[in-house]
């Protein structure tokens, strides 16, 4: 007569595998104030050397992410980026957005915007402040000199 084996060990690998995908993510929601730490480039003349950047508003579910940036009205959306599980390193997550048909001065020269565009990626540091990049573009039938990009390095911190 056969005995039944116990399913302990299968039990738990089908656990440990299924809660992967269910981190509790560290990043609180809510407003947050950025400011440049440094500028990378800055052909479209808009970042500071150091100072305010437009803010945001963070927000996430499971692990997607979702910024209300306000440069531009924009809604940036993302995810965080995956990680094993057990890994202890700071999460990161990037979030990406657009406005079309708007107007931005290059220097001297107003530009009427066929799409301006962030690309943000960033890095948690405790519950209430993150820090990363932000990638501005802007892209224009008008005019070589409303062609641009700018990189900046940041730090947010909820207020």
């Amino acid at each position: 007569m056969a005995r039944a084996v116990p399913y302990t060990v299968p039990l738990l690998a089908a656990l440990a595998l299924g809660s992967a995908g269910c981190r509790t993510r560290q990043q609180a929601e809510g407003p947050y104030a950025f400011t440049a730490s440094s500028v990378e480039k800055d052909d479209c003349l808009l970042a500071p050397a150091s100072g305010a950047l437009p803010g945001g508003d963070f927000s996430s579910s499971g692990n997607r992410v979702s910024i209300a940036y306000d440069w531009y009205e924009m809604t940036l959306h993302g995810a965080y980026f995956n990680r094993a599980f057990a890994d202890s390193s700071p999460e990161r997550f990037y979030a990406d957005g657009s406005a079309q048909n708007v107007a931005a001065d290059v220097g001297t020269v107003r530009c009427a915007l066929d799409v301006a565009t962030v690309h943000l990626e960033g890095t948690t540091e405790a519950l209430d402040r993150f820090h990363g990049t932000l990638r501005f573009r802007y892209e224009s039938r008008q005019g070589p000199e409303c062609l641009c990009e700018s990189w900046v390095s940041f730090q947010a911190v909820r207020l």
